[in-house]
């Protein structure tokens, strides 16, 4: 039987508009997860920001190389780029609450209120997490909800920001060889990555975010300024997680029209 050419084009008509009823209904469906974070974030007033810290076993180490009565030529340099490490997290645990402020409307939980509820519960940072905080091989540790519901409940706090981070790493680039491309210039650049969770004060994660940088590195002659462009990488890291949080947060009164 021979289909008419006017039923073909009703039915191209009609699967066309299916198809364009489909995509409308798509990102009402895709937006199904935001408009739940809204919600679970809308009556959040209380924070408890820890204190980020590098899930690896570097400052670990030095602190048993410190133990040791010969130094190596390897141990110094340890302990030289142990030392822009503290920089480094030292750097993140200050700036991270006060961006936080800048950017919602959260009242964060003072450092001295935090420092005395971990110690009340003998918890640390570390114990926050799973493995006691340390990565495996690139994979961040998960919370430890049961421990993280114990704080939030001591500070009646209504969320509870972790974060982790990894090493820096520095790339010093080269040239590239494609067969398709053909020759390129791999620029050299640095890397920076934070893993960040937001849970509420029943140990529900509401956001996770794993954020990662790419900065060029910075270099006059053959000097080179690494841990500068280490401390930029780790802004640029926490102002991406930031950008996401606020699609989920109120408006910041101040901001508000």
């Amino acid at each position: 039987m021979r289909s008419s050419p006017v039923l073909n084009v009703r039915l191209a008509a009609m699967l066309l508009a299916v198809g364009l009823c489909q995509t409308a209904v798509q990102p009402g469906k895709a937006d199904a997860a935001g408009d739940k974070r809204r919600a679970q974030l809308a009556k959040v007033q209380r924070v408890i920001v820890v204190p980020p810290f590098f899930g690896t076993e570097t400052l670990a180490k030095l602190e048993e190389q410190k133990k040791q009565t010969v130094k190596s030529k390897a141990d110094t340099k340890l302990a030289e780029y142990a030392e822009q490490l503290r920089a480094l997290q030292a750097h993140a645990v200050e700036v991270l609450p006060k961006r936080l402020t800048a950017r919602t409307d959260f009242q964060v939980v003072p450092t001295d209120e935090l420092a005395a509820a971990l110690k009340d519960l003998k918890l640390t940072t570390q114990s926050l997490f799973q493995n006691n905080g340390r990565m495996k091989g690139n994979s961040f540790a998960l919370p430890d909800t049961s421990a993280v519901r114990l704080l939030a409940s001591r500070l009646k706090a209504d969320a509870v920001l972790l974060s982790m981070m990894d090493e820096p790493r520095r790339n010093n680039g080269g040239y590239l060889f494609d067969p398709l491309e053909g020759l390129s210039y791999d620029t050299p650049k640095v890397k920076g990555k934070i893993g960040f969770w937001l849970l509420l004060p029943d140990g529900i994660e509401t956001l996770r975010q794993y954020v990662e940088v790419l900065h060029p590195l910075s270099k006059i002659g053959t000097r080179t300024y690494i841990l500068t462009d280490w401390t930029e990488t780790e802004d640029e890291v926490i102002e991406d997680f930031l950008d996401e949080l606020t699609r989920y947060t109120p408006v910041k009164a101040k901001d508000k029209k």
